[in-house]
């Protein structure tokens, strides 16, 4: 009895199939791309940073730079404190994140928030420091288990008590303080590891 399917005849739909789930990626990217950081519209994708630091120094490779996907062309090198001491980590050709450092040159101008394997990097921002061992992140959608949920998806340690009382001394809980507000600006303290304060 002859065999209805052949061997070709199955790989040859598997390829087929493999090209056409191909085809539709590159379709999505074609049509606005992916948004690696979490910006578009209910479509934040969660990130629990591992590391959370102040970076010493930044070497970039000499094609280093943002893909508009979100993803690092070249290589970044960072080194970050960790107990005082310089640690290195690397983004890879290919890793997603956001730089919102202004100046990458500067010492201790940037902090780091990551997610890490090792000493590679698995996705990563780089935002500006403020002073006072300090930065400002996005405002706060909810807390939970320990961490700040922000409203652009990551999450982040905060502090048992967040000061409020330079938007609104007034209210009685956080809660009650989201409730009321959503346009403020989180500040995260590298002494305390965990977001302190909110200003607005």
């Amino acid at each position: 009895m002859r065999q209805l399917l052949s061997w070709r005849f199955v790989m040859a739909i598997v390829a087929v199939a493999a090209l056409a789930v191909g085809a539709m990626a590159i379709r999505a990217l074609d049509d606005g791309g992916i948004d690696l950081a979490g910006a578009a519209a209910g479509g934040e994708i969660p990130r629990r940073m591992d590391v959370i630091s102040l970076v010493d120094t930044v070497r970039a490779g000499p094609d280093f730079k943002m893909t508009s996907f979100g993803t690092v062309e070249g290589w970044l090198a960072l080194d970050v404190l960790v107990n005082g001491a310089p640690v290195p980590v690397t983004a890879f050709p290919g890793t997603p994140g956001v730089v919102q450092c202004a100046n990458l040159t500067a010492r201790f101008g940037c902090a780091l928030l990551a997610q890490v394997l090792g000493d590679s990097i698995v996705w990563f921002a780089l935002v500006d420091m403020s002073g006072n061992l300090q930065f400002n992140l996005p405002a706060i959608a909810e807390l939970h288990d320990g961490y700040a949920d922000l409203v652009n998806g990551w999450q982040v340690p905060y502090a048992r008590t967040i000061d409020r009382t330079e938007c609104d001394p007034d209210v009685a809980s956080f809660a009650e303080f989201l409730d009321k507000h959503d346009d403020f600006v989180s500040v995260y303290d590298l002494t305390a590891d965990a977001i302190v304060k909110v200003t607005c």
